[in-house]
């Protein structure tokens, strides 16, 4: 309880500073008629702060963790983000289509990461990574990824596919909404959410996944504070997740909501 009721605050903090924030961002659109221009080099925000995620996914019990809270790309080509790091070896002139490699995590967990894991062997966390195409419409963005299991954890493999959409955005940053699709191969299914004969028992059967798509939809983004040229920036986004079906109705899985929120401070480039 004490790690969930410290999460909760997390999440009603970012959605009341997102909401405070909306009013400040319509106070200053008009600061500067040229707020999308981006100089060569280094862009976006460093920052830091505390994430709150569950314990494993599927599980109930929430953790919060002191993690790198960072949005940045050089020359819109090589990309860090919270969850991605990524590069485009194509892209369009404008920079609207690119074509690249990146990779992202998937965690597993240790039996002692909820009750329902008792005696389970350890799920190692997967470094996935594969091609990308991403093509931003101005109004809206698209992401799709076709990822394999790196690390040879769960010798699996996903695709993504996201939408991004900007709400507000100037000069004093941006907050957007984004809708994501992550359809888990069996392999991948199985590892992380199926129960091997060897860890079944009369309250947790054995159990093999299949393959499915979680679905999510999040909120975040970033504010500067202080004077008009201030680098400081206040880093916040909440996303709330399903879980596919055919890994909800593994005895493990405690609720199949998935839930992460994040609020930190850093710097803008």
């Amino acid at each position: 309880m004490h790690f969930r009721a410290y999460a909760y605050s997390l999440a009603a903090t970012v959605l009341l500073i997102a909401m405070v924030l909306v009013a400040g961002f319509g106070n200053c659109a008009a600061e500067t008629p040229h707020a999308d221009e981006k100089s060569a080099g280094w862009n976006g925000t460093l920052g830091f702060g505390p994430m709150a995620i569950a314990k494993y996914t599927g599980g109930q019990a929430l953790q919060i963790l002191p993690l790198p809270l960072w949005s940045i790309n050089y020359d819109e080509t090589f990309y860090v983000e919270v969850q991605r790091v990524g590069v485009y070896a194509l892209a369009s002139d404008d920079k609207k289509i690119g074509l690249g490699v990146a990779v992202e995590p998937r965690l597993g967990f240790h039996a002692s990461d909820g009750p329902r894991l008792s005696g389970m062997a350890t799920r190692r966390d997967s470094l996935e990574g594969g091609i990308t195409f991403d093509w931003d419409f101005d109004v809206f963005a698209i992401s799709a990824a076709w990822f394999t299991d790196m690390t040879r954890s769960s010798r699996g493999s996903s695709a993504r596919l996201s939408l991004y959409r900007p709400l507000l955005k100037n000069a004093r940053g941006e907050i957007g909404l984004i809708a994501s699709a992550d359809h888990m191969s069996a392999r991948t299914a199985n590892y992380f959410f199926g129960v091997k004969p060897g860890e079944a028992n009369l309250l947790r059967p054995g159990f093999v996944a299949a393959a499915g798509t979680n679905l999510s939809l999040g909120l975040g983004g970033t504010y500067r504070v202080g004077a008009a040229r201030s680098k400081g920036a206040i880093i916040f986004g909440a996303n709330l997740g399903r879980l596919a079906r055919s890994a909800a109705r593994s005895p493990i899985v405690e609720t199949d909501h998935v839930r992460q929120f994040y609020l930190g401070y850093g710097w803008a480039l």
